[in-house]
């Protein structure tokens, strides 16, 4: 009850704070933070519902299975068309934990009987892509739950990939690259708008970033990692314009964060910038890793600024291992690009920032 009574002391100090013209809905925001509260558990006990919820869901499907359905392929799509609009059904009608998690393994269990369905119907597999992804589509409008949001986007993002890879389009995956770090940089950079636009875009926001970091490390793997794919090693550095140009935007809005107003001190920059991207052009999995950390720190999200640190460590790694040059020459270049990081951090940390003293 306290904690209550301090969220409406804390509204009314804003609205008090910010005069007449300030209006907010105190209801909406109390009953929010009401089931917020009643759904908040302790981490065992969202893992112990996570994991029932999947084995319960699971047991059905077993039962179904039993009883003969993947002989029928009628049986597979009705089951499975069944199972994700029971799934999207539970997120609009309900909103608890143990709800929640039972939809989602719904969901996820009704995409993969369809698909079989599909499958056995001898559906030609780029029709069966494109009816996936336009139900993944359908789903993000009518539900905007966090988790099956999540799920719908790598869905829409893994329909993409397997279009590319079934029709031996893999040149196509550099525009694939482009689009979801264009995407991606969109949301990041405009995340306050997103938010503050409307109810559904809002609430799509979080599982939207999340979801495109992830979907933008399936591209990045498949071309940072030598033989996954065939790729023409002619066209490997087409993506990496754009992601430069990304990065020296994502650098000058760090810039004006930091309140860097002197031009010799911005031109020094961006020319020990250029100097780090321009030998990773060839390595546009290194530079989707940079871009991943700068949108993050440039909004503070500590979970892609963890994943982005960590792939590119990986992606550092995987392209020194897989050049073509002695053990000695290969350490030069680790040496030297070391090098090139430290000038660079010790030049910005000594940056005055124009509300300190010169």
């Amino acid at each position: 009850m306290d904690k209550l009574n301090n969220k409406k002391a804390f509204l009314a100090a804003i609205s008090a704070s910010q005069g007449l013209e300030f209006e907010y809905n105190e209801k909406a925001i109390l009953e929010d933070y009401n089931i917020q509260g009643e759904n908040k558990s302790s981490l065992t006990i969202k893992i112990l519902t996570v994991i029932g919820g999947f084995l319960a869901t699971l047991a059905f499907l077993a039962f179904l299975l039993i009883a003969g359905l993947y002989n029928s392929e009628e049986g597979l799509l009705l089951f499975g068309a069944l199972f994700i609009i029971i799934a999207i059904w539970l997120n609009t009608a309900y909103d608890t934990l143990i709800i929640d998690t039972f939809s989602v393994s719904t969901y996820i269990i009704g995409f993969i009987l369809l698909t079989f369905g599909l499958a056995e119907m001898r559906v030609d597999i780029n029709i069966v892509t494109v009816v996936i992804s336009l139900i993944a589509i359908i789903s993000l409008f009518i539900t905007q739950n966090y988790i099956l949001s999540f799920i719908s986007i790598l869905t829409i993002s893994c329909s993409f990939l397997t279009l590319i890879l079934f029709n031996d389009l893999y040149d196509l995956i550099h525009l694939y690259i482009v689009i979801t770090t264009l995407l991606l940089t969109y949301i990041f950079s405009n995340e306050a708008l997103l938010i503050s636009s409307n109810v559904k875009i809002s609430k799509l926001y979080n599982p939207s970033r999340i979801g495109l970091i992830i979907a933008l490390l399936f591209g990045l793997i498949a071309v940072g990692k030598k033989h996954i794919i065939p790729l023409s090693t002619s066209q490997i550095w087409l993506p990496s314009i754009v992601m430069f140009c990304v990065i020296i935007y994502l650098v000058y809005r760090i810039l004006k964060i930091i309140n860097i107003k002197t031009l010799k001190s911005r031109l020094l920059i961006y020319a020990l910038s250029c100097l780090i991207l321009i030998p990773l052009v060839f390595s546009p999995s290194i530079l989707g890793a940079l871009i991943i950390i700068l949108l993050s720190f440039l909004v503070n999200y500590k979970t892609g600024l963890a994943i982005g640190i960590i792939s590119f460590i990986y992606f550092i790694s995987q392209y020194y291992y897989d050049l073509n040059y002695t053990l000695l020459t290969k350490s030069i270049i680790l040496f030297s690009s070391g090098i090139v990081f430290l000038i660079f951090y010790l030049f910005t940390s000594k940056i005055p920032h124009s509300n300190e003293k010169i």
